[in-house]
């Protein structure tokens, strides 16, 4: 999902849900960080995002912009409503979000290395590659991002997301090596 197009999505969700504040709790949280996001966030069709003020609008924007809408049909992308509790976080994550404006409407962008984080501790393959191609692009720092997985609750998520980002590096490294990027997470 483009820029312009996480802007769309966005100012539908607000006229759907008639809220004009979201958090960002998926990929699509990097374009608060850089003008030109790694391809992993560009081909991905889905903003996963909840409303701040009124969460039981939830299952409207699911119905009239979420994966199986006209919305996404027209459009090739879509609103997928999440809660924080189905990301494993770091403690204190509220706090170090990043607004993105469209016009009258912020999203509350997860900071970068909460996000990391949360993939981590997902640990799924796109999780994986999306983790590589942030830390390939250096718009995080690995000293930082030990530290947030050292608070995400539970341990068993704080085990996992450790386990990940040992493969993750390891995959950077190889990938610095090899110019054309071939074998990407081949060892998965």
């Amino acid at each position: 999902m483009k820029k312009h197009e996480l802007r769309t999505a966005l100012k539908a969700a607000a006229r759907v849900a008639r809220e004009h504040e979201f958090f960002i709790i998926g990929s699509q949280a990097v374009h608060a960080y850089c003008k030109r996001p790694p391809a992993e966030v560009l081909l991905s069709q889905e903003c996963d995002l909840y409303p701040c003020t009124h969460p039981e609008s939830a299952a409207l924007l699911d119905r009239e912009i979420g994966r199986n809408s006209a919305f996404a049909r027209k459009h090739g992308f879509y609103v997928d409503v999440v809660t924080p509790d189905i990301a494993s976080l770091p403690e204190g994550w509220q706090k170090r979000v990043k607004p993105l404006r469209a016009g009258p409407i912020t999203a509350f962008c997860l900071e970068i290395h909460d996000l990391l984080a949360s993939k981590l501790a997902a640990g799924r393959l796109k999780d994986l590659e999306f983790a590589g191609a942030v830390l390939k692009f250096r718009l995080a720092r690995v000293s930082t991002l030990r530290a947030r997985l050292a608070k995400i609750i539970p341990v068993s998520a704080r085990e996992q997301a450790v386990l990940s980002l040992t493969i993750v590096l390891r995959e950077v490294r190889t990938l610095r090596r090899c110019p054309d990027g071939v074998g990407k997470f081949s060892r998965l």
